[in-house]
C-alpha cells in the first residue's frame, strides 16, 4: 500500500502511521463482521470467490467472443461490447477507451459468480418489503470493463450509503481509498451528496479546493482473485491499471441500514416531495427492526442474488 503522499501529483496526506488495509484469507463470517464490517474497515479478501466460475472464465476474449454483439452505453455513445473492449485493450493513459462499460441486465451470467459469498450477506435490498422504488432504478450488479487510463477519478462513496463489493476477476485496480469523517474537505455536489464537485484527485487546483489537501487516505491494488469490502460511506477514487473486468454489487444490512433510511428520506426532499418523504421514513423506520428479527432467524441470506 503506497501514501498519497509518496506522489505529488496526488492531492490529499496520508497521516503517518494511519492504518494499512489488510488482506485476508480463511476467515470465518464472523470474524469479517467483527474486524471488519462493524468497525467499517475496507479489507480485500483474497479467496471470496474461490468457488465462482467467473473467476477462471471471464476474460476480455471471452466477453468479445460470446457476448461481442451485446450493445453497452459509454459515456453517452453506444458500442458494441467488442467493439468497446478492442479500444480498451489497445488504450494508453493518455488515450483510454470508452468508459465507464458495463453490463448491468446480469441475469443470463449470474451462475457464472454464484453463490454470492457469504461475508456479502445479509442482504436486504432483495427482500420483498423493501420496495425497489427506494433505490431510484440503481443496478444492484454490474459487470465493469476498463482498460489502461479507465478511471472513477472524483471522490464519491456508494450511493445510499450501500456497502460496496469490488469482485476482480481479471486485472489490477487502484482504489484511492480516504479515512471516514473528512466531508468537509471533499467540497460535496449539494444535488449528488455522494460525490464531490472535483473532478478528479489528481491536479486538484489549491486555490479552488484549498481543504483536499488535508484528505487523509490510502492506495492499494486489488489484483485478480480477490473481493474488496467497502464500508457504506467510504470516499474513494478508482482507476484500472491495465485491461480489468469487475463485479460491482452492494449490501444493505442492519448496521449501514439507519444511514441507508436517512439518504433515501433525503433524496425525496431533494425531489420536493415532503409527504413521500415523511411516508417512507416512517415504513422503513418500522421495517428495520422487522427485518433484523427475522435475519436472526437465516433470513436474507440466499446466495442466489435474487435476480431472476
Amino acid at each position: 500500500m503506497t501514501d498519497l503522499s509518496m506522489n505529488p501529483a496526488d492531492a490529499g496526506v496520508a497521516t503517518p502511521g494511519h492504518e494499512t488495509i489488510d488482506r485476508v484469507g480463511g476467515i470465518s463470517v464472523e470474524e469479517f463482521v467483527r474486524r471488519f464490517r462493524n468497525p467499517r474497515r475496507p479489507v480485500i479478501l483474497t479467496d471470496a470467490l474461490k468457488d465462482w466460475p467467473a473467476k477462471e472464465r471471464y476474460t476480455p476474449e471471452y466477453f468479445s467472443q460470446k457476448y461481442g454483439e451485446l450493445p453497452v452505453h459509454c459515456a453517452g455513445k453506444e458500442y458494441r461490447l467488442g467493439e468497446a473492449l478492442a479500444l480498451q485493450r489497445n488504450a494508453t493513459e493518455e488515450n483510454p477507451g470508452p468508459y465507464p462499460c458495463a453490463i448491468s441486465d446480469c441475469r443470463a451470467l449470474v451462475r457464472d459468480f454464484s453463490p454470492r459469498f457469504a461475508y456479502s450477506l445479509p442482504n436486504r435490498h432483495t427482500h420483498p418489503l423493501v420496495p425497489d422504488l427506494l433505490f431510484n432504478s440503481v443496478s444492484h450488479i454490474d459487470i465493469f470493463f476498463g482498460g489502461k487510463g479507465n478511471n472513477f477519478p472524483f471522490p464519491h462513496y456508494d450511493y445510499l450509503r450501500m456497502h460496496g463489493w469490488v469482485a476482480q476477476v481479471y486485472g489490477d485496480k487502484e482504489f484511492t481509498l480516504f479515512d471516514p469523517g473528512q466531508e468537509h474537505l471533499f467540497y460535496v455536489d449539494p444535488e449528488r451528496p455522494w460525490r464531490s464537485t472535483m473532478e478528479s484527485t489528481k491536479g486538484v487546483d489549491p486555490e479552488r479546493y484549498p481543504l483536499f489537501n488535508q484528505a487523509r487516505g490510502r492506495k492499494v491494488v486489488v489484483h485478480a482473485g480477490e473481493a474488496l469490502f467497502i464500508p457504506c460511506g467510504t470516499w474513494h477514487a478508482v482507476r484500472s491499471l491495465n485491461a480489468t473486468i469487475s463485479i460491482l454489487f452492494d449490501q444493505l444490512e442492519s448496521s449501514n441500514w439507519r444511514e441507508f433510511c436517512s439518504e433515501v428520506v433525503a433524496l425525496r426532499r431533494r425531489k420536493a416531495q415532503p409527504v413521500k418523504a415523511v411516508l417512507i421514513g416512517a415504513y422503513l423506520a418500522m421495517l428495520g427492526p422487522l427485518l433484523g428479527v427475522t435475519e436472526r432467524f437465516g433470513a436474507n441470506r440466499r446466495g442466489d442474488w435474487g435476480v431472476h
